[in-house]
């Protein structure tokens, strides 16, 4: 009797074992690829008409600044502009993306909530380097080249990864590039300045922006 208390008690612990085992899911797909930065440039609000160079090729610095006066005007502004060539014909749901590890390179000032803004949404063969783009080139602003409004909001601070904002990968392939700045609505002097980086051997160490498609 105490036999068949046994196996019927260890029976059912086996069949209780069995429905606890989670059942398999899908997992979501991974995306395409991941595209980092081709270029970063600077705009300089104080030296409109200067065209930095490529900040990949020297220091990776990613850089955005304003300073605020005493009226609550916005001066001495440097944006920054990040493209991204090389997306291949036929991908769909390019998405612009960040990631801020914990510890990084990032310093910020003041309130590091930056906007994004697209740049020759329309006119991916634009996107060339070298160019001569600078703050004048842009500003005041150029309905051509900028004229898509407000792409994403996003906070940089450490501990950071996040999607800003996806649309539509350029036809056929080719660029996208985004201008970053202070939010228009910060009334106070601020900055955000980090390194670009990531292992290009491995994918890993990422520090910055970074796009991603075909998800």
């Amino acid at each position: 009797m105490k036999m068949k208390f046994s196996i019927t008690s260890l029976t059912l612990g086996l069949l209780g074992l069995a429905s606890a085992v989670p059942t398999p899911v899908d997992l979501a797909p991974r995306c395409g690829a991941s595209i980092y930065p081709a270029t970063l440039q600077s705009l300089s609000e104080a030296s409109p008409s200067t065209s930095y160079p490529n900040s990949l090729l020297t220091t990776s610095n990613f850089h955005v600044s304003q300073s605020v006066d005493t009226s609550g005007k916005a001066y001495n502004r440097i944006y920054q502009i990040a493209t991204f060539s090389n997306i291949p014909a036929g991908a769909y749901a390019c998405q612009l993306n960040v990631k801020i590890p914990s510890p990084s390179t990032l310093t910020t000032t003041g309130n590091p909530t930056l906007n994004v803004t697209t740049l020759y949404k329309n006119s991916p063969s634009s996107i060339v380097y070298p160019n001569t783009w600078s703050w004048s080139t842009f500003f005041p602003t150029n309905g051509g080249a900028l004229g898509q409004g407000l792409f994403g909001t996003q906070g940089f601070t450490s501990g950071t990864s996040q999607a800003i904002n996806s649309e539509v990968c350029p036809p056929g392939g080719g660029s996208l590039a985004f201008i970053f700045a202070v939010a228009s609505w910060v009334s106070t002097s601020s900055s955000v300045d980090f390194t670009q980086y990531v292992n290009a051997a491995n994918g890993q160490g990422l520090t910055g922006v970074y796009l991603t498609h075909s998800c």
